[in-house]
């Protein structure tokens, strides 16, 4: 028999005692809750057999209420649990998002993954926000919103249709500035390339010329394995990119000569780890040492991409064929550098018109 009690917090305590076993005890912000999950646990002999000697917390997972009340009995798993399932799987792990899901991790580290609410996640991003910029704090809330949609998309968990809480009108979003594209000079380049070469990792120099000679982006490169690249054709394939769709990336010779004096096997990484070849590289503090040393403070990797753009169309490539090498899915993506050509736009209406009028 069940009895539902109030208790001092305002929460719900549902006892539930049946015979031959311990009572069974868990707490619900609702009575109505309260009296579901009693009904679902009286109901089922053997569920309530095989928990009789589990803690609240056990009792809690076993069995959710869905949004018709009924009851569904499954072991949810605490939120740091499906954390750690979720990087073991996602192309994130490897990523500066893998900091960020941890945050959330430690954040709501005794919460079951369907007690977090939009009040929680709020509530840690204006603490974020205290300290970083609205375009961080947007990442840190979207990165969270895949650890939910992965939940959701689970075959077990799924049929719970758990509401994504960080979708809620509750849970705010945060102005961003509009980006800054930084474009590194060509004497910018050399002392960079000059300050990588002298790293002491000794494939920062590799890393630097490949992204300013190919446009890619710092994940996409980290993830090469030599058997993404094909020397007699020189080119590197990426098999799967931000946009979702395969692209090849030029090798110039100066960069297979310098691949040339690593060159590995098969599925191994270019770049990888000191720890695992199975993990890049993290190359942060060789970065920002051959910064310092370049006298370039406050360039992120990704300018280089930037920089790569900037090369082709100071050198007079049209933006589509810029926009090829990065890999954009929109041309519109492509114009934020459509004002370096504005030299070349020029020239070329110059030569229609003399070509027309015969000057």
């Amino acid at each position: 028999m069940a009895t539902i009690r109030k208790l001092p917090s305002g929460k719900f305590q549902a006892i539930v005692r049946l015979k031959h076993l311990n009572p069974l005890y868990a707490t619900f912000p609702t009575k109505t809750k309260a009296k579901q999950w009693a009904h679902a646990v009286e109901t089922d002999t053997a569920l309530a057999r095989k928990l009789s000697c589990g803690d609240e917390l056990s009792l809690r997972q076993a069995v959710q209420i869905d949004s018709s009340g009924g009851a569904i009995r499954l072991l949810v798993p605490l939120f740091p649990e499906w954390v750690d399932e979720f990087l073991r799987s996602s192309p994130l792990a490897d990523t500066p998002a893998a900091g960020m899901i941890k945050f959330w991790r430690n954040r709501l580290s005794e919460k079951l993954v369907t007690e977090v609410t939009a009040e929680d996640i709020d509530e840690a991003l204006h603490e974020i926000a205290r300290k970083r910029t609205g375009s961080t704090v947007n990442r840190y809330k979207s990165h969270l919103s895949s650890v939910f949609i992965a939940f959701n998309r689970h075959p077990t968990y799924k049929r719970l249709r758990f509401a994504n809480p960080v979708r809620s009108e509750f849970v705010s979003s945060f102005p961003e500035n509009a980006p800054k594209n930084r474009f590194l000079s060509p004497k910018e380049q050399q002392r960079l390339l000059a300050a990588a070469r002298a790293s002491h990792w000794d494939r920062l120099y590799l890393l630097v010329l490949m992204a300013l000679t190919t446009g890619a982006r710092r994940g996409e490169l980290l993830k090469l394995t030599w058997g993404d690249l094909d020397f007699d054709q020189k080119i590197a394939r990426l098999e799967t990119t931000k946009n979702k769709e395969s692209r090849l990336l030029p090798l110039l010779q100066p960069v297979i000569e310098e691949l040339l004096r690593f060159r590995g096997k098969g599925d191994h990484l270019i770049f990888p780890s000191t720890v695992s070849d199975a993990r890049p590289f993290d190359f942060k503090k060789a970065w920002q040492r051959a910064l310092s040393t370049a006298g370039l403070p406050g360039v992120r990797f990704h300018d280089l991409r930037h920089t790569a753009a900037s090369n082709m169309v100071s050198a007079g490539r049209t933006l589509f064929e810029t926009g090829t090498l990065l890999g954009h899915k929109q041309s519109s993506t492509t114009m934020r550098y459509a004002h370096l050509a504005h030299h070349h736009t020029s020239k070329m209406a110059e030569e229609v018109w003399s070509s027309l009028h015969g000057q």
